[in-house]
């Protein structure tokens, strides 16, 4: 079932157009977007636009073309880069102004620096009494307290971050406080920010479907390999910073070898600490049990490379815990991971992954040892993990959502694509001076 209704996402997210025209954006963000089309029927996209002549980076392994034909269409507006850019935001409210009167669903996420700013949709929506969604993709409060203020290079600048991150968390409850629907990703997010929400309900992030799960006889070819006693092989694919905790998994490893029990990693992924992570296997001696091969693009070649392993490290040291999980479960690998709010709502412990304590290089060894000894129990979890990516592929979830979505509209199905009516015009007042300044601020 289709959507009879204007569907508006705004983001922060850029994108950029290639020689034909054709929107290019992140391959990850790509195949959400595909999706979210496939489930409404087409979907509008507000976002920053960069130019041809400028570099385009994305956060994932690549960049895609969207189709033409696939229901995704694009507006944009100027990229900000700094608060040198706050001349800019007169162009992008206008935009963004003429993007919410068409549309009858305003879709929004919970913003950062430098884009707060594009509250102001969400915002305006509201006081057009039109339908809002708004979607918190993580506990950004704990990511951006363990990537960002704790990082600070002074006591001052330290108190000076928290202070702006208290704000920002202030900005995201008010949107979710005034949504129609809020969609929360991860059970840290649920945990944070559900009293605040006037309507919430938690969601998952998976991007397989069921062609894309590990298929028995594979999985069972691959048990059969496992049980002739060869070492453990684990894998993990994620951005290589601190907070994944790449660290303590090699640290691990490190400590079996010390007791002769060899178990052999490979690291998907790039980031800051890439350099720091090859030093670290090369002074514990690892270089021929742990590799870093770089990153993977999403999809089948994703889905082909991780099916060779037989277990998926998620050693985060916060609550941020991201989609690979559904990506592992797809390839009936069983999840390890640090014991946090999100580990512990998302594995089911001993049963299709395994959870140990938070920081602790030496438990996470001996459950490693543990799988080592016990093949079986490991060959158990894998095929609940199977099962369980079968039961929560992403056309399921995104059907689900979609039908949340319809649900708003209910009562209002005679009033779909009507111009809305009003004496005067609606606005959103302009920023005083003093709210200009905070918001300088805050995108600082």
């Amino acid at each position: 079932m289709k959507n009879n209704f204007a569907y508006l996402l705004v983001t922060q997210i850029p994108f950029t157009r290639n020689e034909s025209g054709a929107p290019v954006v992140d391959q990850l963000w790509a195949q959400d977007l595909i999706a979210l089309a496939q489930s409404f029927g087409s979907v509008r996209v507000a976002a920053p636009e960069i130019p041809g002549s400028d570099t385009f980076d994305t956060w994932g392994p690549g960049s895609m073309a969207l189709p033409d034909d696939c229901g995704v269409t694009f507006v944009g507006f100027p990229a900000v880069h700094s608060r040198l850019d706050l001349w800019k935001w007169p162009a992008i409210r206008a935009v963004l102004r003429r993007e919410v009167r068409k549309a009858d669903l305003i879709h929004s996420s919970n913003p950062f620096a430098p884009y707060l700013g594009l509250r102001y949709a969400h915002d305006l929506a509201v006081k057009l009494g039109k339908k809002t969604l708004v979607v918190v993709a993580e506990d950004f409060v704990d990511m951006l307290g363990w990537e960002w203020v704790r990082t600070g290079a002074s006591i001052v600048q330290r108190m000076r971050r928290a202070a702006q991150l208290r704000r920002l968390e202030k900005i995201v409850r008010g949107m979710v406080a005034t949504a129609s629907l809020t969609f929360l990703h991860t059970p840290a997010a649920v945990q944070r920010f559900r009293l605040a929400a006037k309507n919430s309900v938690a969601i998952r992030q998976s991007l397989h479907d069921a062609e894309d799960v590990i298929s028995s006889s594979g999985m069972e070819e691959r048990f059969a390999d496992l049980q002739s006693g060869r070492p453990l092989r684990v894998a993990a694919a994620c951005r290589h910073s601190g907070l994944k905790g790449l660290e303590m998994l090699i640290q691990a490893i490190g400590l079996l070898k010390d007791r002769g029990i060899r178990v052999e990693a490979s690291l998907y992924g790039r980031g800051p600490n890439t350099a720091h992570l090859k030093a670290l296997i090369q002074s514990r001696g690892l270089q021929a049990q742990v590799s870093l091969p770089g990153t993977i693009s999403p999809g089948k070649p994703l889905y082909e490379t991780l099916s060779r392993f037989d277990l998926f490290a998620m050693v985060h040291r916060t609550t941020d815990f991201g989609r690979a999980f559904w990506d592992a479960m797809a390839c009936a690998l069983p999840v390890v991971a640090f014991r946090t709010p999100a580990a512990a709502d998302t594995v089911n412990d001993g049963s299709d992954g395994f959870i140990t304590p938070l920081d602790d290089p030496q438990s996470l060894s001996e459950k490693l040892a543990q799988l080592h000894e016990n093949r079986q129990l490991l060959v158990d979890a894998a095929r609940a993990a199977r099962r369980r990516a079968l039961d929560n592929t992403r056309r399921q979830w995104f059907e689900m959502r979609a039908q949340w979505v319809r649900d708003l509209f209910l009562n209002e199905q005679c009033r779909a694509h009507e111009v809305v009516r009003v004496d005067r015009p609606v606005s959103v007042p302009e920023p005083t001076r003093a709210e200009q300044e905070e918001l300088a601020t805050l995108q600082s």
